[in-house]
């Protein structure tokens, strides 16, 4: 039978493509960013808003300095290399890739909370700069950071094909693809809660040119060395109201493909990746050193309890952890930390926890 030999986690973050000396200018987008939730209500507000009626003093006064962030550049690109370092050495046959899609793949004419794409490979398109990055040089290495070779990457579409439908067979309703297009494009409203209702966000994205999805190009990148080896991509929708994922059902799932594989009538090596996270565009230590706990002591009924109202925006991401740490319970594996980094680039505590961890 397969066997999970390995499991990564790993932030994805644009700030692991720049250098700490362009961290505060990164910030800037910050300041306009309509997707803020603040914890530990998980509402959101504006960052003016936030700075001014929400965010404690103790928050605010975190350091923030070309010195500081350098050195928490740095940590985070030692952890990167030690994860790159682990895959290379333990060297596993296939790599299944849980993390999510932000318009890239997937927009509101479908959008399914779990899916499984199980064609024979899946291009990386590099892309073309351009968002809402201060300058053309930001534009660029963060472009870079997600896949600057274009490539083919393989997949492992019989475990693909054979995971759905041993899900299929224990109660996941799972969405299913073979094939990507060559452009896509679409809109997807954020519905993200206010003090009074939610917010009234929809991102529209113009045709373009779209390879594999940020979270899975940035693996092949970053923790694979831009080499090819052969994935499963796991797409979660952790992102968007209203049939986001939730802890539990991360748990329930990330538990079923980790028996799936234990069951799968092959000697394959397989290791699981969880991509994205910890908390952000604003920074929430507390959540995030829960879920670490969690994962270290293999406490499933507290990752299935995380607070759900924390668990929007971008910090949803965590739930790809959630699920990694299911897939992983069973085996004989255990969580250990690489490095976690809580970055504060600005008063209103926007940021993130850049998380970076094994299971050996």
């Amino acid at each position: 039978m397969a066997e999970i030999v390995l499991g990564i986690g790993t932030s994805h973050t644009p700030l692991l493509a720049l250098p700490g000396s362009l961290w505060e200018e990164y910030a800037t987008v910050d300041r306009r960013n309509p997707e803020l939730v603040f914890p530990p209500d998980g509402w959101s507000m504006s960052f003016d808003e936030a700075v001014a009626n929400y965010v404690p003093k103790e928050i605010q006064d975190k350091p923030r300095s070309v010195d500081v962030f350098n050195e928490q550049a740095d940590r985070c690109q030692r952890a990167i290399a030690v994860l790159a370092k682990t895959v290379e050495e333990v060297n596993p046959d296939i790599t299944i890739i849980v993390s999510d899609d932000q318009d890239e793949w997937f927009y509101e004419s479908n959008m399914p909370m779990f899916s499984i794409f199980w064609g024979d490979s899946v291009p990386i398109r590099p892309r073309k700069g351009g968002g809402p990055w201060p300058n053309a040089e930001i534009s660029r290495r963060i472009a870079e950071g997600y896949g600057d070779v274009a490539m083919d990457v393989p997949v492992a579409s019989d475990l693909g094909r054979y995971l759905i439908e041993y899900l299929r067979d224990h109660d996941f309703d799972i969405s299913h693809f073979n094939y990507v297009e060559d452009t896509y494009k679409g809109r997807v409203a954020r519905r993200y809660p206010t003090k009074d209702g939610e917010i009234d966000s929809v991102r529209e994205t113009a045709e373009k040119d779209q390879g594999l999805p940020h979270g899975y190009s940035y693996v092949v990148k970053r923790v694979f060395n831009n080499q090819p080896r052969t994935i499963l991509p796991v797409v979660q929708n952790t992102c968007y109201p209203p049939n986001q994922v939730t802890p539990r059902r991360c748990y329930q799932i990330g538990k079923a493909i980790g028996a799936a594989v234990a069951a799968w009538p092959s000697d394959l090596r397989v290791a699981v990746v969880a991509s994205g996270g910890l908390s952000h565009f604003v920074t929430d230590e507390e959540l995030d050193r829960s879920l670490i706990a969690a994962l270290e002591q293999k406490d499933g009924s507290a990752l299935q309890g995380l607070p759900r109202h924390r668990l929007y925006s971008a910090t949803s991401e965590s739930m790809n952890w959630v699920t990694a740490g299911g897939a992983l319970e069973a085996t004989s594996l255990n969580f250990e930390l690489v490095d976690y980094v809580p970055v504060y680039r600005t008063e209103a505590g926007t940021g993130g926890g850049w998380c970076f961890g094994r299971w050996l």
